[in-house]
């Protein structure tokens, strides 16, 4: 079997994480305003802004496509808003996944990889 690039692994993880949270929060509204139904898991902290949270899935939010907007848009209010609903702790369990750090290589997308696919079973 032919060993796939790094860029070629992560588009699947991150399509795969994408599809993950559209299928399990399926018929649910969004988490911000309550009123849409959910098209994204917006990450609460940035792909860019940490590697280790990029896969970790409590740094997801499920969110519509609006709100996904204002997300990116309003990124302090957003913050705010979605701290004191999700709460202290669950802030500080995402900081930490943060501070954990993770080695950007295709071992370890492959492992996140296939550990969304764990999940995506029925």
């Amino acid at each position: 079997m032919k060993k796939q690039n790094k860029t070629t692994i992560r588009k699947k993880a991150d399509k795969l994480l994408q599809d993950y949270i559209r299928a399990k929060h399926k018929g649910e509204l969004c988490w911000v305003c309550g009123e849409k139904p959910i098209v994204c898991g917006h990450h609460f902290i940035y792909q860019s802004q940490s590697l280790s949270c990029r896969y970790y899935l409590p740094n997801l939010i499920p969110i519509c496509r609006d709100c996904h907007l204002y997300a990116h848009r309003w990124q302090n209010l957003f913050s705010a808003k979605m701290t004191a609903k999700l709460g202290e702790a669950w802030l500080n369990d995402i900081e930490e996944q943060r501070k954990n750090g993770a080695k950007f290589t295709s071992e370890w997308i492959q492992i996140q990889y296939q550990i969304l696919q764990d999940l995506a079973k029925p």
